[in-house]
């Protein structure tokens, strides 16, 4: 039986609520797979509920959590941890989930600010970092306002079932960094400034 179990790492509208166990409890969002949206992807053909499922079914050994909106508790999306390497004291963010319940920009600032402190105050790890969809361009502009620096292009990085596969930016924070980072994350998420500035990336 999954269970989702409070923690600490909660801003004044998302909370991140640890995912233990099996995936049964996710049925729900996983039923509603046309309603997920990848938010680190642009036009791929590999089903998001599949890659879902690869991804909660390796929890045990990254962090899966329930993404919740804390004014009205409601399941809004899932994300995790793609790949914690203790040894190299590394850590990749997985993609984000939502499920269309809050603007996209709201939900992907918060996040990352609460994905980047798991990493550097729960795992310990010295270097976070994501991989984007190079071509959703206000995506990246988001991630680097938070803080976190663009360091290249990966080619062919995202498969897709049919046509050619999609490049990826890598995008990082290091230890040395977080404190000052962190700051600044909590000024953009007091701040108004950053709503409606960026447009979703959807491709119409």
């Amino acid at each position: 039986m999954q269970t989702f179990s409070k923690t600490s790492f909660a801003t004044d509208r998302i909370l991140l609520a640890r995912i233990t166990g099996a995936a049964p409890a996710c049925a729900k969002l996983l039923g509603e797979a046309d309603r997920l949206r990848q938010l680190d992807r642009g036009g791929s053909g590999r089903a998001v509920a599949a890659r879902l499922a690869a991804t909660l079914s390796r929890a045990a050994t990254t962090a899966a959590f329930a993404l919740e909106d804390v004014r009205s508790g409601d399941l809004v999306g899932l994300t995790a941890f793609a790949t914690v390497e203790p040894e190299e004291k590394r850590a990749t963010l997985a993609p984000i989930w939502c499920i269309g319940q809050l603007d996209e920009a709201l939900l992907v600032s918060h996040v990352a600010y609460l994905m980047t402190r798991y990493a550097f105050e729960v795992l310990a790890v010295e270097r976070a970092e994501v991989h984007l969809d190079w071509r959703l361009r206000r995506s990246l502009d988001l991630y680097t306002s938070l803080g976190f620096r663009c360091e290249g292009r990966l080619r062919a990085w995202f498969a897709a079932d049919q046509g050619a596969s999609a490049d990826a930016a890598v995008l990082s924070v290091i230890r040395a960094e977080w404190p000052a980072i962190a700051d600044r994350q909590r000024r953009v998420l007091a701040s108004e400034d950053w709503r409606g500035r960026l447009p979703s990336d959807r491709p119409p």
